[in-house]
């Protein structure tokens, strides 16, 4: 059967059970510890006190219903037991251990709702009806007992007996007696119901604060989700930025050693019949070139390994402004005509200035060799300001090719790395003929 039905509505329905039989329990065990007398007409359940009135009987089947069902409707089983509560009060006055199904009910409304208007109200309604339900209970009793006692008064004074004369009473105390419901009784009524207001109140409180504590709980974990899913998209940003980075510096290094290679590679062959000499230099110079770039290479490609073997790699210096002259006399060695001014006085840049200057002349020279044509030449300037390094290269060769844009990796690389750095860059034709690339990379102002 608990395939079907919810493990959670047999539970409550268990509970409702359980303050049913707490109810009449100990009234039957009372019952059987008493023998009943020889003569004795009375039954066990009437000597046991268990309800014969089947009002009662339907007032508590409809808290035991709204026990089971206050997990699955809360509204519902609130509405049910409050009808089986005020049902009970009007016909016994007081409370029984079966009536605490309503502040159960009332505690799972607040635990569960999100509206603590609604909850509030619905507790202010039902305080309001268990007081009117007692209220009328008391008020019915007190008009039976004068009713009862009107009868026996005007039976005494048919049997000619003398009436019993009540004590005379106070004028005021008549007149609240002559009222439809007496202020006594809206006092001791008022004095009974506190404690069910008082438990009504309490359960209200400790579901309420439940509820407050499980929003609490799904918006730290949602916050926590949140945080998570933020580090993990910057762990992604980051490893897609060391990537790119990675594959910039490695387009650098690959192109101009490669460029540099070729070139020298030529300039060999060409003098290898009629210069022997010149060939074995050239040639030296692609033994040196080679293992430059595969010495950068294997730095880069290892910049994250941390086994022994890459330690030397990654605490090997990055090029920087220092190195241009010695790359301008490697392009030199391969026949390109490098001429090269710097303007200012040179200062100590942050790192990531330096590599990137370094990166742009480098790139800008390795285009020139590669696309400039040959006898090309080309014009370095490095301007030294507090501010801002500015470098310019420019050549004279073919410049760009009729329809080209200038837009190719190397030189998408330069512009992300000024870009990083905020800076600015210019690239286009020169004024006369070639190709020439401005960048200006701030540095800062240094007191």
């Amino acid at each position: 059967m608990s395939r079907f039905v919810p493990r959670h509505l047999l539970a409550d329905a268990a509970l409702a059970l359980a303050l049913l039989a707490v109810t009449l329990g100990p009234n039957f065990v009372t019952a059987l510890a008493s023998p009943q007398k020889p003569g004795d007409s009375v039954g066990f359940l009437a000597r046991a006190g268990v309800p014969l009135d089947y009002i009662w009987w339907l007032c508590a089947a409809l808290a035991i219903v709204g026990v089971a069902l206050r997990r699955r409707n809360a509204v519902v089983a609130l509405v049910l037991t409050a009808a089986g509560t005020a049902g009970h009060l009007l016909l016994q006055t007081k409370f029984q251990l079966l009536d605490l199904a309503l502040p159960l009910v009332l505690y799972t409304l607040a635990a569960m709702s999100r509206r603590r208007r609604f909850v509030l109200g619905a507790l202010a309604v039902t305080m309001i009806l268990t007081y009117l339900a007692m209220l009328g209970s008391r008020v019915d009793m007190a008009h039976n007992q004068k009713a009862a006692a009107a009868a026996k008064q005007a039976q005494q004074a048919l049997d000619g007996q003398e009436p019993t004369t009540p004590q005379r009473q106070p004028d005021e105390t008549r007149m609240l007696a002559n009222t439809a419901i007496p202020v006594g009784a809206l006092v001791e009524t008022g004095q009974a119901v506190l404690e069910m207001w008082l438990l009504l109140v309490a359960a209200y409180a400790v579901g309420d604060g439940i509820r407050t504590r499980r929003a609490h709980l799904v918006a730290i974990e949602q916050r926590t989700a949140d945080l998570a899913r933020q580090e993990r998209q910057r762990a992604t940003l980051a490893v897609a930025a060391e990537r790119t980075r990675i594959t910039r510096e490695l387009h650098d290094v690959v192109a101009h050693g490669m460029s540099v290679m070729v070139v020298q590679a030529q300039g060999a062959a060409a003098a290898l019949d009629r210069h022997p000499d010149r060939a074995a230099t050239a040639l030296q110079h692609v033994i040196e070139v080679g293992r430059s770039s595969l010495s950068e290479m294997r730095r880069l490609l290892t910049a994250e390994r941390t086994d022994p073997a890459g330690e030397d790699a990654r605490l090997a210096p990055l090029p920087g402004i220092g190195a241009i002259p010695d790359l301008v006399d490697q392009l030199r060695s391969a026949g390109m005509r490098i001429d090269l001014r710097i303007e200012g006085v040179p200062d100590v840049l942050p790192a990531a200035v330096d590599l990137s200057a370094y990166r742009i002349v480098q790139e800008a020279l390795t285009n020139t060799l590669k696309h400039a044509g040959p006898d090309a030449g080309a014009w370095v300037r490095l301007e030294f300001d507090p501010e801002f390094l500015r470098v310019d290269v420019t050549d004279d060769g073919q410049g760009l090719a009729e329809g080209a844009d200038g837009s190719g990796n190397g030189l998408r690389g330069i512009a992300e790395r000024v870009a990083m750095l905020g800076g600015t860059l210019e690239t286009g034709r020169a004024p006369d003929r070639g190709f020439r690339l401005g960048a200006t990379l701030p540095v800062g102002a240094r007191p």
